[in-house]
């Protein structure tokens, strides 16, 4: 099966993406550790206050602490050049390991938060319940609280590793 115009037009766009991002000297100042700790930092930051503004602000200003989440993250991405959202061809086999373990790390520490947010919510069911009956009502807020942080946490810990694990290059 032959790759399309379309597919070889992404392909060229990823391979010409990744080598930017490689070559690109613009973004070191974010590439030592205490920078990369310092976006990460934030990052948690932006993760704990997008649940608090969908469950406290109205929504447009909700999607403006979600568009600025998506500027923390983008740092982040460029803090670590991309290496986490990188397919395999455009890596080297170092690069390679280093991304497949972050992803082995983010994938438990996503699986702990998780766990830990729904042993929460099972104690609280415990001890609120009576007659193991508890009429929850899930609004539009509450809704988008849970989905963007868990959105949020899928996307930004692979690159969280990363930053966190990455040393500064001397």
């Amino acid at each position: 099966m032959s790759a399309t115009p379309r597919s070889r037009r992404n392909e060229q766009a990823v391979a010409e993406m990744a080598d930017s991002v490689m070559r690109d000297t613009r973004w070191d100042w974010m590439r030592t550790r205490a920078a990369r700790r310092g976006i990460v930092a934030l990052m948690i930051v932006m993760l704990i206050a997008i649940p608090i503004a969908w469950l406290t602000l109205p929504a447009l200003a909700a999607l403006g602490v979600i568009a600025l989440a998506v500027v923390v993250w983008w740092a982040l991405r460029m803090s670590v050049r991309v290496v986490a959202d990188l397919p395999e061809e455009y890596l080297d086999e170092r690069q390679a390991r280093v991304r497949d373990r972050a992803y082995v790390d983010a994938y438990r520490w996503f699986a702990g938060i998780t766990l830990t947010a729904a042993t929460a919510a099972l104690v609280w069911f415990v001890v609120v319940s009576s007659d193991d009956v508890v009429a929850l009502e899930l609004t539009w807020g509450g809704a988008m609280a849970i989905f963007w942080t868990f959105e949020g946490l899928a996307l930004t810990l692979p690159s969280i590793v990363l930053a966190l694990r990455e040393r500064d290059r001397t």
